[in-house]
């Protein structure tokens, strides 16, 4: 939650914060359990009209000040999914004169499934939204340019539990029937954000 004069932060977990302020996805960090489960809220100042970048950079530098923060980076050969298309069968055309400005996704979902509905969307912005609801890296290797509007039905995988009779398939099937895309199962080097120091509790300023 950001706004011009300060940056506002409730009730969020340190693991949270830290992948906001990073931009980097929950599975490229590594650090102790507890950052998952204790809850903080931060109110800084920023000056007028601060962009989300300088607003990320002002965030890094106040967990290192307040929290201790130290942390490396690594690269480690990771389970990856990657995007691929399915000869001759991606139905979509890419927009004419589109730019993505003014595109967006709208999808509404519960543990069972849902819809995405979206506009001027890159495959490398699906594939990171296919990431979000597989937890796990989903690369885009598709080769696929341009921008586009689709729409997605699908149902979420559930461990022992039969999809019920009329849901839309799981979501990969879904990808593949509608969209002519298939998630093919490999491994790729990711780079990892490891937290070697952070406090519990944060310096006062």
């Amino acid at each position: 939650n950001t706004r011009t004069s300060n940056l506002q932060i409730v009730n969020m977990t340190l693991r949270n914060i830290i992948t906001m302020a990073y931009h980097i996805k929950d599975y490229q960090l590594n650090g102790p359990d507890w950052m998952n489960s204790v809850h903080f809220d931060i109110v800084a100042k920023t000056r007028e009209g601060a962009k989300d970048k300088e607003l990320m950079l002002m965030l890094r530098s106040l967990l290192i000040e307040r929290f201790k923060l130290e942390t490396h980076h690594e690269t480690k050969e990771f389970p990856v999914l990657c995007m691929v298309p399915v000869k001759g069968k991606f139905p979509l055309k890419p927009l004419e004169g589109a730019t993505g400005e003014g595109g967006g996704t709208s999808s509404n979902s519960s543990e069972k499934g849902g819809e995405l509905k979206a506009t001027q969307i890159t495959m490398e912005r699906l594939a990171e939204w296919v990431a979000g609801r597989m937890n796990r890296p989903v690369l885009d290797m598709t080769g696929i340019t341009g921008f586009f509007d689709l729409n997605l039905k699908y149902s979420i995988e559930r461990d022992n539990v039969d999809p019920e009779p009329g849901k839309y398939p799981v979501l990969p099937l879904a990808l593949q029937e509608q969209l002519g895309l298939r998630l093919e199962k490999r491994t790729a080097p990711i780079d990892l954000l490891v937290v070697d120091r952070a406090e519990k509790v944060p310096v006062e300023n």
